[in-house]
């Protein structure tokens, strides 16, 4: 839900390039948006890193001109975008991790057999 108080702040934003508006935001999402990004990946500090850089690309590209309606939504949906290309990129390394090693390039592998009972009886003995 979009409050007046964000209603102007955008307004600002988007007609001013207000970076006191840009702040505003950033304080009033900063910390859900870091709880969504940690929930997703499992790392506050990760989750913390993701945002922050988040808000620099968005400040620096403009990209926040093209928020049209509720800046939160539009913040949220590029955390959980990134989130989810973070995961993604971690489920191919580990894929690409655990192909890399297959164990037939060495030969067999040594299996380690009981004793048998000969050899039982000598050592008991």
């Amino acid at each position: 839900m979009i409050t007046s108080e964000d209603t102007a702040m955008l307004s600002a934003l988007t007609k001013d390039n207000s970076l006191v508006a840009y702040q505003y935001f950033f304080m009033k999402y900063y910390k859900p948006l870091c709880l969504k990004a940690s929930t997703m990946l499992g790392n506050m500090d990760e989750a913390r890193e993701i945002v922050q850089k988040i808000f620099i690309e968005v400040w620096k590209t403009r990209q926040y001109q093209e928020i049209e309606h509720a800046p939160g939504g539009f913040f949220y949906q590029i955390v959980d975008a990134r989130c989810r290309q973070l995961q993604e990129a971690a489920l191919v390394t580990a894929q690409q991790y655990k192909a890399t090693c297959p164990p037939c390039e060495t030969g067999p592998a040594l299996v380690p057999t009981s004793i048998t009972t000969p050899l039982i009886m000598a050592i008991e003995r």
